[in-house]
């Protein structure tokens, strides 16, 4: 079998898309939402077009899982008293209240993970994973330049 970096990667998220689905069951988040959760606690109120760009996550998307994770009773959508066309997104109480949670459940996730490696091991693979981020942005920069 070829070895090929990207199968590997696109396994590793659809199964960390079921282990957060298993673990986020009983708060009634999903993989999907999650991010957004974690976004708001890293800058709460950020606007919804942020968002997307901040997840690499198309607008229509974006709004589907902000209705859904208001319908949940986890954030609301402000519009934003300068500019009425931004709409800015800001954890409710009881969105807040699910930080620790969502982040244990990340922090076993790495573990998980991780579970085999030393120290060393874990910062090489994490250079490595941020070496190949920074490649695939470079090349999407480059191919946006060629299309202008």
């Amino acid at each position: 079998m070829i070895k090929h970096p990207g199968r590997l990667i696109s396994i590793l998220y659809r199964k960390g898309l079921i282990y957060k689905n298993i673990h986020f069951k009983d708060i009634n988040i999903t993989a999907s939402e999650q991010p957004f959760m974690s976004a708001l606690f890293w800058k709460d109120g950020v606007s919804q077009d942020l968002l997307s760009r901040y997840l690499y996550i198309d607008k229509a998307s974006t709004a589907r899982t902000i209705q859904s994770l208001i319908k949940k009773g986890l954030v609301k959508k402000v519009k934003d008293k300068e500019d009425k066309r931004i709409n800015r997104i800001f954890l409710t109480k009881k969105g807040y209240s699910y930080k620790d949670e969502i982040f244990s459940v990340l922090d076993d996730w790495g573990d998980i993970l991780t579970s085999d490696m030393n120290s060393e091991e874990k910062d090489i693979a994490y250079e490595y994973l941020e070496r190949m981020v920074k490649n695939v942005e470079s090349y999407i920069e480059d191919k946006k330049k060629i299309q202008k």
